[in-house]
């Protein structure tokens, strides 16, 4: 069923024709020689955008929490105190999985809206045992905030410790070199800033992360990290992949790529200043204090709903953005502006959100 609205969400994200194009192709077979090379290929552009040429990528048929229970099941311990940095709905998740592994991580906490600061990670390692892993977020898809991960990592090495980020948000929108910053495992999904559908997670794991990980006792199957290994080294996975999204991965990659790594985030950065110029001009506030690149969260003025607002405009212009999630519902709207877009399609989806927005004051 073809939607009758155009995505401006913070992923699912709109898709270029051309990587659809690529999801429709005939299905390979994942144990012959040519999926091994559209695996290897992928997995060398993704290094390439994570500036990560020594580290190891593991891919799962999953969505982005796939990849985050697969970080954390294989780096973490029965007896490991993690620390878990919370100031949204995704460090949330964080501390959700450890729960399910019944792992007692440090808590450390920021309001919705805020950054976790460094110090409070640096504060935290001090009560934690050497060696423990800190599990983070680049881009908190929930409030738009962006974590100084470069810090975290400098934290991270002073005490000997693991850093672990979800990026999915983030990644391909907000510039974050794996090795430069010190990341052990960063986490990424094909459906945001990389232009794919949904349906692959991503784990790109440094030698020390991925030495760490023999020696994990959490239960696992699907996701464990030994198994991948195996395959990995012949570029296949040891489950039927998400045949047809490899191949928009790759698509999506390439184009990104082909245009540059700089002038891709240099296009993310003007993409979120007009975006964030525009809704300011509309008399309302942005929510984080350090944006990402990635999307952009306003908070609702007066007694006007969010949820209202998004529901107007996507039945009266075939525009969606994003309600906010859990208490921020029908508080805040989110605007992605990640991938796929240009600042004459932001154009078109935030003179329908002033329309509308105007159209409830007058």
């Amino acid at each position: 069923m073809k939607p009758k609205y155009t995505l401006f969400t913070p992923g699912p994200v709109d898709v270029p024709e051309e990587v659809l194009r690529e999801t429709a192709c005939p299905l390979l077979y994942h144990r012959e020689d040519t999926f091994g090379e559209l695996y290897e290929k992928t997995a060398e552009n993704l290094k390439k955008i994570l500036f990560a040429p020594a580290c190891d990528i593991f891919f799962f048929t999953s969505s982005g929490t796939g990849g985050m229970e697969a970080t954390c099941s294989n780096l973490l311990s029965n007896q490991d105190t993690p620390i878990v940095a919370v100031s949204g709905k995704f460090g949330e998740r964080w501390l959700e999985l450890c729960n399910a592994y019944h792992i007692e991580p440090i808590v450390v906490k920021a309001d919705y809206g805020k950054s976790i600061m460094p110090a409070q990670i640096d504060e935290a390692l001090h009560k934690a045992p050497k060696g423990t892993v800190i599990l983070t977020t680049l881009a908190e898809t929930s409030t738009g905030a962006l974590n100084d991960i470069k810090s975290f990592g400098e934290v991270a090495r002073q005490h000997e410790a693991f850093l672990a980020v979800d990026g999915v948000a983030g990644l391909g929108a907000d510039y974050c070199p794996q090795e430069d910053w010190n990341i052990d495992a960063l986490v990424g999904a094909s459906q945001k800033a990389l232009m794919a559908p949904p349906g692959i997670a991503f784990v790109s794991l440094s030698r020390r992360a991925l030495e760490r990980t023999k020696n994990s006792d959490l239960p696992k199957y699907y996701f464990n990290i030994k198994t991948y290994e195996k395959y990995r080294a012949k570029n296949q996975t040891p489950f039927t992949p998400a045949i047809t999204v490899f191949c928009g991965l790759k698509r999506g990659l390439d184009m990104i790529l082909g245009k540059g790594l700089d002038d891709n985030f240099k296009k993310h950065e003007k993409m979120a200043k007009y975006v964030r110029e525009r809704v300011r001009s509309m008399g309302f506030e942005i929510l984080p204090e350090s944006p990402s690149n990635a999307l952009t969260v306003i908070k609702m003025r007066g007694n006007m709903s969010s949820t209202d607002i998004i529901k107007e405009v996507k039945e009266k212009h075939g525009i969606l953005f994003a309600d906010g999630q859990a208490n921020l519902k029908g508080t805040i709207i989110r605007i992605g502006h990640m991938g796929n877009y240009t600042i004459e399609k932001l154009r078109e989806a935030l003179d329908a959100l002033e329309v509308t927005v105007d159209e409830r004051r007058a």
